[in-house]
């Protein structure tokens, strides 16, 4: 075997080693990288022929990556699902709180002192004050009840801003999948740190949608948003949009509109987007909050509750006289409200402006003086069969729609606190695979110094040998 070989075979080596070590100082340095694989330098032993003059040795043959694509979409399935909890738990919670399920604030403490205003007038209903006590509670339960229709509305819209910003950081996260596909097409071997990129960019893009990632034969991937719209396909993009303008139908023309997310073309692929904070904030937004404040389908469970109390109410006052005298002037209604748009009950429930308390009725059809007063009270109680509302009273019906948003608020909690820790799995499971290690690194570190050192001596003493071989021909 003659010198030169020897000294090439020692100077591919070294040059592997070399490889090595900067590739453990790049995991190293990328260790909290979001998206980063650990690499690893694949080291192959060369032939070894004394007679043929093959010195063996070692060489570099490219970089292999530990990326696992199973662990890291089980993440991403795992994050999509952690991301739909926390918006629906963010977004319940704040509907559960305009509920005050104690009964002692709110809606539900006007409505029990508007039955309790009504119990007081059955025992003098000739009492000017006690008059006045139901005109002022039923004020301020209509109050309440606009109050309530209000923070709603504020609710819904605050909502409205959410799907639109989600949206935006949906595209602006397809964005730099679309940059990654362009920069891929330049490179003739993978890149670790565009793929680090790239797969952060994927995990994020979970978190706040359901989507489908296919990487193509070329390097680039292709994203699918939902059901199969496309998101990212090659170089090119196709934003979706967030809408809130289309009004209601069929059923309640006047009704506010749904949340739709559109397609790049304008068409409405709401019903793909089921995971994520778009699809939970989606949830809350056409289901949980249109249940009570309505929508093209429903005059929402509110509304119900101040249309079927103020008729009701309204009905037994016009079906009674202001006192048992003969010739006495009919009753008047209490409550108004806009009867045109079912979905604005709540929303627009006022006292009538033009009674007064002469003209509240006591006297029943009867003749009683105080059998509309008495009536009126009892609505309170779950077995008067008058002003029920899917079978229950006003309070038991008040309290379903309080209870609906309790069991919602607490599903999303519960279900947001079990998936962090599947999620916390995931992640684990994926990082002891790919993930930077770096008492593993440093271990590596070290080896590979050593045998670069080695290698330079050997090539140290090599040089020599060559040196005082040329010195002794000459």
């Amino acid at each position: 075997m003659n010198l030169l070989a020897s000294l090439r075979s020692s100077g591919n080596a070294l040059a592997a080693f070399q490889d090595a070590l900067g590739t453990v100082q790049n995991n190293i340095s990328n260790s909290s990288t979001p998206g980063y694989a650990k690499q690893r330098v694949n080291l192959e032993a060369q032939p070894f022929d004394v007679a043929g003059g093959l010195a063996g040795g070692v060489a570099a043959r490219g970089l292999d990556n530990s990326r696992n694509e199973f662990a890291d979409e089980e993440v991403r399935r795992q994050v999509n699902t952690l991301g739909r909890f926390e918006a629906q738990s963010e977004a319940a919670s704040g509907i559960e709180k305009l509920f005050d399920v104690s009964g002692t604030t709110g809606l539900p403490a006007a409505l029990n002192q508007l039955f309790s205003s009504f119990s007081a007038w059955s025992v003098n209903p000739r009492s000017t004050s006690a008059r006045q006590a139901v005109l002022d509670s039923a004020g301020q339960f209509a109050d309440q009840v606009r109050g309530l229709a209000g923070s709603l509305k504020r609710v819904s819209q605050n909502l409205d801003r959410q799907i639109a910003s989600t949206t935006e950081q949906i595209n602006s996260l397809a964005t730099r999948v679309q940059h990654y596909n362009v920069e891929r097409r330049k490179l003739t071997q993978p890149d670790p740190g565009l793929d680090a990129q790239v797969h952060s960019a994927l995990e994020q893009l979970a978190q706040l949608a359901d989507y489908t990632a296919v990487k193509q034969n070329d390097g680039t991937i292709t994203v699918l948003a939902g059901g199969g719209s496309p998101l990212v396909i090659g170089e090119n993009q196709y934003f979706i949009s967030a809408d809130v303008s289309s009004g209601g139908t069929p059923g309640n023309a006047l009704a506010p509109p749904s949340a739709r997310i559109l397609d790049w073309q304008g068409r409405e692929i709401t019903e793909q987007i089921t995971g994520g904070r778009l699809g939970g904030l989606l949830d809350v937004r056409n289901r949980v909050l249109a249940s009570i404040t309505g929508d093209a389908q429903q005059c929402g469970t509110l509304n119900r509750l101040a249309q079927g109390l103020a008729d009701t109410v309204n009905q037994i006052f016009q079906s009674g006289t202001v006192s048992p005298d003969a010739g006495a002037a009919s009753g008047a209604a209490l409550f108004v409200y806009d009867a045109s748009d079912p979905t604005a009950a709540a929303g627009n429930l006022r006292v009538n402006p033009n009674l007064t308390t002469a003209q509240l009725a006591p006297v029943d059809s009867a003749g009683n003086a105080n059998g509309n007063a008495i009536l009126l009270a009892s609505l309170s109680n779950a077995n008067t069969a008058a002003g029920k509302i899917d079978g229950l009273g006003p309070v038991a019906f008040l309290s379903q729609i309080a209870a609906f948003a309790g069991r919602e608020s607490a599903a999303a909690a519960d279900g947001e606190q079990s998936q962090q820790q599947v999620a916390a799995q995931a992640r684990t499971l994926r990082d002891q695979v790919s993930g930077v290690s770096l008492d593993e690194q440093a271990i590596s570190l070290i080896q590979f110094q050593r045998s670069y050192q080695a290698t330079a001596r050997v090539l140290t003493v090599l040089s020599d040998l060559t040196q005082t071989t040329i010195d002794l021909i000459k």
